[in-house]
């Protein structure tokens, strides 16, 4: 993350979580030569279209007032999505429970270089992972290559 991603973090952590959201991440991106600064919010219902104007809107006030960014740049706020990429530690700490699917840059012996299971925890470092035939199964952060959120589906019977 940086540094201007975790200002904007801390700086409107709280404004989100008293709209009654959760704040999981900041993101810049440049795109067409223009910064864009992407908000992730999530709650437990689900985010609407709303949901998000009505914090893109608080954000504008704040930023209005606060003027934590030189030079233009575009805001977006929307849900983390079904698949979202899982780039820091509280993202695992927020998904919790959810199925994951990290890409790693070393093989684990019986289980490869990829890993999919259930996001168990993450604790100093290491994320754990419960794997449906090999329990749980601890990785370094800094060995993961890439992390998204699997979409899971119902099992038909």
């Amino acid at each position: 993350m940086g540094a201007t991603d975790e200002k904007l973090f801390e700086l409107t952590q709280k404004l989100v979580l008293g709209m009654g959201f959760t704040l999981v991440d900041v993101r810049e991106t440049t795109e067409y030569g223009r910064r864009t600064f992407r908000f992730f919010i999530d709650h437990d219902q689900g985010v609407s279209v709303e949901d998000c104007g009505a914090v893109s809107r608080e954000l504008s006030y704040l930023f209005d007032a606060e003027d934590p960014i030189e030079g233009a740049y575009s805001l977006e706020v929307s849900s983390p999505g079904l698949d979202h990429d899982l780039l820091r530690e509280r993202e695992y700490e927020h998904f919790e429970g959810r199925e994951a699917r990290l890409v790693l840059r070393t093989p684990l012996e019986g289980v490869g270089n990829v890993l999919t299971g259930v996001l168990a925890g993450v604790h100093e470092g290491l994320v754990t992972i419960r794997h449906p035939e090999r329990g749980d199964v601890s990785v370094a952060l800094a060995d993961v290559a890439r992390a998204r959120l699997e979409l899971t589906r119902p099992r038909r019977s």
